[in-house]
């Protein structure tokens, strides 16, 4: 979900640059109008009497929207990353064997993260088994272990 909402923001982005430059752009140019206007020269132009202010503007609002393009899809490319790691990483846990995948499941019900002791009650296997299958996940790059003070906790890359 919160991919989602980013993709929309860049989206949004780039709807409210459009939107600025083209309210902009209208009231530079009725702006030019009506100094044209009041001009006396005889080859008097209306874009010479667009205010440079008027310029930075246009500039500020493309540059917000190529910055809005950039984070669409630069999120585009992303969830796309993670949708081909979230396959690799189901192959992976598909070709596990009983053992290890009932403490791959114990992990991932804990939101991808548990202390290695609460492995070992969870799942009733000994230390050993535990510390074991731990090892073969770890060699696999499914899980990896972070020492915190006198134990490990179990991490879901």
């Amino acid at each position: 979900m919160k991919l989602v909402s980013q993709n929309y923001s860049g989206l949004s982005i780039v709807i409210m640059s459009a939107v600025a430059f083209a309210i902009l752009l209208s009231v530079s140019l009725d702006y030019a109008e009506i100094t044209h206007s009041l001009c006396d020269a005889p080859l008097c132009s209306v874009y010479n009497h667009v205010p440079a202010q008027a310029y930075i503007g246009f500039g500020a609002l493309i540059i917000s929207a190529f910055i809005g393009i950039y984070i669409t899809f630069r999120q585009h490319k992303v969830e796309k990353t993670q949708t081909l790691s979230k396959a690799k990483m189901n192959k992976m846990v598909s070709g596990l064997q009983a053992d290890d995948k009932k403490v791959f499941d114990e992990i991932a019900r804990n939101d991808g993260s548990v202390f290695q002791n609460d492995l070992i009650s969870s799942t009733g296997f000994s230390k050993v088994k535990v510390s074991r299958i731990l090892d073969r996940l770890e060699t696999k790059g499914i899980v990896e272990r972070r020492r915190r003070g006198m134990s490990n906790i179990v991490v879901l890359r």
